[in-house]
């Protein structure tokens, strides 16, 4: 690691800054309701004794094929042993931000540069559309701390730890998984110097991955092209200096098409995950960011110099305006609505409103589902956003109250019927009862739940 100069001290006291700030507002975790079928999946192989290759515990009795990979359960399985499992699921939705401000600025500095460093690192802090997945969306989160370390070893000589990390990244995540080896696999071929020591790494990760490979193919069946509905966001500094930055890492070659070759290889995200590929590409862009500003700061000097650093670090640490349009259906607002009250309420309470609401849907016309764009501009940075951001977590008092009362009055392996995946992973997470409906619907399911 090179010594510290006075761009580095700035960008520890960024990831400070953030660390004290999230520190401050830990009431926000575990973010929205991902991490629910991650706890669970943890708790479940807890249950199990290891990892499992039928998912026993949604869409019970029957199950499904369990085609997640596994090693981020795995991880909050280990950490489960010290602190317990719902404790392990508010630090994985807690660290996946900050772990990403450190790998990026890790990466920037020591391949590119310490001005990189700080400027990359800034305009990754400056979103909020990034912090948000990084802390809903936890196995792709883990995939985009790995990716600079991929790079970083390949690129210092580290061949064992590259084909560690990669191979890390299949097994976290299905889709980032193979985007991280595809990002890698465009970037040896653009650099043919380095193709047989990157083919190398490339073939050993995919040696370790055939486990978990011959699973996926032996189940591909079930495996589906579901996606939730989602809408992007523009935001104008990362993709404005984006642009600037990748032209000149085109023009300069070697290891400057590192973040080119990423963002290249996340595009396909956009045509089924618009809102993912809005957050994640922030990623790559933030580096290619770093360069484009490190280009302009090169130019000046003296007093010059100090007064870009200053305004550029201020500028995009407290406006990131963006731009993006918000996707509603029309005959399903009303629903949303009642679905977004029930959200806070105990889960006994829900299922009386849910009783009402089919009721109440089952004597009304049907109303034909129409998408409709509503057109959003935001100016606010994540440190203007995050002291004011209000908490979705599931983990109130009432809902984990209602958890002890099913595990008083339940088996252990006694199947919980309640409706919704969302709220049966909440119910699994916190009391290792398995449910009736699931999440991740990409994986398809025979069973079909009969309330009666």
């Amino acid at each position: 690691m090179k010594k510290l100069n006075t761009y580095d001290i700035l960008s520890i006291l960024v990831i400070i800054v953030f660390i004290v700030l999230l520190l401050s507002r830990f009431d926000l975790y575990p973010v929205f309701v991902d991490i629910y079928y991650h706890m669970s999946v943890a708790l479940s192989f807890d249950k199990a004794g290891g990892v499992v290759l039928w998912d026993f515990w949604e869409f019970a009795p029957e199950g499904r094929p369990h085609l997640y990979p596994p090693l981020l359960h795995c991880i909050m399985l280990f950490l489960s042993e010290f602190s317990g499992h719902i404790a392990a699921g508010k630090f994985i939705s807690f660290i996946m931000f900050p772990a990403s401000q450190v790998t990026l600025w890790i990466f920037s500095r020591e391949i590119f540069s310490r001005k990189t460093g700080l400027y990359s690192l800034v305009v990754l802090s400056s979103s909020v559309m990034y912090f948000r997945l990084q802390n809903v969306t936890s196995a792709a989160a883990l995939v985009l701390v790995l990716v600079p370390l991929v790079f970083y070893a390949f690129e210092k000589q580290k061949y064992a730890a590259s084909v560690i990390l990669l191979a890390s990244c299949l097994y976290t995540h299905v889709g980032m998984g193979p985007t991280a080896l595809c990002a890698f696999g465009l970037y040896s071929i653009l650099c043919r110097e380095r193709l047989r020591k990157a083919a190398k790494v490339i073939g050993a990760s995919l040696v370790l991955y055939i486990p978990w490979a011959i699973h996926l193919i032996a189940n591909m069946e079930s495996l589906a092209a579901n996606s939730p509905p989602s809408s992007g966001q523009f935001m104008v500094f990362p993709w404005v200096l984006g642009i600037i930055g990748a032209l000149i890492c085109i023009r300069r070659k070697k290891e400057f098409l590192i973040p080119v070759c990423v963002l290249v290889c996340m595009i396909p995200i956009a045509f089924s995950y618009p809102g993912r590929f809005s957050g994640h590409s922030m990623l790559p862009l933030a580096m290619l960011s770093g360069i484009a500003l490190t280009e302009a700061d090169n130019k000046l000097t003296g007093s010059k110099r100090a007064v870009f650093v200053v305004g550029a670090v201020l500028v995009l640490s407290l406006v990131a305006p963006a731009v993006g349009g918000q996707l509603q259906r029309r005959g399903t607002q009303q629903r949303s609505i009642q679905e977004q009250s029930m959200q806070q309420r105990p889960i006994q309470e829900q299922s009386m409103q849910q009783r009402t609401v089919q009721q109440q849907s089952m004597q009304q016309p049907r109303v034909p589902m129409e998408p409709q764009r509503r057109l959003n501009i935001t100016l606010a940075s994540l440190l203007v956003a995050l002291p004011g951001m209000s908490s979705d977590s599931y983990l109130t008092s009432d809902n984990l109250r209602m958890a002890e009362i099913i595990k008083r009055n339940s088996l252990e392996d006694e199947v919980v019927f309640i409706r919704g995946g969302n709220w049966g992973c909440y119910v699994t997470s916190t009391t290792g009862r398995p449910q009736v409906f699931g999440m991740w619907q990409e994986v398809a399911a025979d069973y079909e739940p009969d309330p009666k």
